[in-house]
């Protein structure tokens, strides 16, 4: 009783202080899962009530903690909460809320922290809960937040940053290989992840036979174009090595506007980079 006296004096704050007529969200049937009247379909049916509002705004908190009160086994509604502080640098207040929501529901959530994880440097931390993921829930692909590649490939690229190039390089190459098999899809980087770790391999030809595959996938890229230049360069290729890095240049100035690629971190590549190298 107390915690749905709870529920409604804070859907009755929200209610008055925000517009009251919520609109309905596409989705909103996935509630129907739920017992109705359970603690889980009401913070189900708040929580998308919730995203109709601009994210981390006020009144969709005020609506995602009734959504907690009322049902604190609806793992979504601790994800949708977290996501704001993630975005605002706030990974203390950010993981703490999606602590919880992993709890409940490891194989959904455990890759986003992951995500979280490798943004911020802690790689020991990024490796454990991919792991935990793959291995130990047998997990299928899944992207990243933005789409750009799939899990495995940031598995890959967090070990090279702990040194393990070997270990990186195995895991890229099978998931790219068992991508068809699984009903998923090389993503428009995979093949540039691939090249990287062979570069930091110094693995050279490998590198360039990956880069040339990722052109075939995302020819608009500009980092690709850069290390196929520099390993021209290393091969005493000058001229072909300054004919990829003026493509590069060209897609910095027009296509990529000089920006790159954030998820690689280490191996970004600047638009004065390749004007050095030029």
């Amino acid at each position: 009783m107390e915690e749905l006296k709870t529920y409604f004096s804070k859907l009755l704050l929200a209610l008055l202080v925000f517009n009251p007529l919520l609109p309905t969200v596409k989705g909103q049937g996935n509630c129907l899962i739920y017992d109705e009247n359970s603690g889980e379909r009401i913070a189900c049916e708040l929580s998308y009530r919730a995203v109709t509002y601009k994210q981390g705004s006020k009144a969709s908190q005020i609506l995602f903690d009734a959504a907690i009160d009322i049902g604190p086994g609806y793992a979504w509604a601790y994800y949708e909460k977290s996501v704001p502080y993630f975005k605002r640098g706030l990974l203390k207040q950010g993981v703490e809320l999606l602590n919880k929501a992993i709890a409940i529901d490891p194989e959904s959530y455990l890759c986003y922290r992951a995500y979280w994880y490798f943004s911020h440097r802690s790689y020991e931390a990024c490796i454990s809960d991919l792991e935990r993921y793959y291995y130990s829930l047998n997990g299928p692909p899944r992207s990243t937040p933005g789409g750009d590649m799939e899990m495995k490939m940031l598995l890959g690229l967090t070990y090279a940053q702990k040194g393990n190039l070997t270990k990186a390089i195995e895991l890229v190459s099978t998931a790219i290989d068992s991508y068809e098999a699984q009903g998923y899809f090389v993503g428009s980087f995979d093949f540039h992840v691939l090249g990287i770790l062979h570069y930091e391999n110094n693995q050279l030809i490998k590198a360039f036979t990956a880069f040339e595959q990722q052109i075939k996938s995302n020819e608009n890229f500009a980092d690709t174009y850069y290390y196929m230049g520099l390993i021209q360069r290393a091969q005493s290729n000058d001229e072909a090595a300054t004919k990829l890095l003026e493509k590069s240049l060209s897609l910095f100035n027009g296509v990529n506007g000089g920006f790159t690629f954030n998820s690689f971190l280490d191996w970004n590549v600047s638009k004065s980079d390749v004007e050095k190298k030029l």
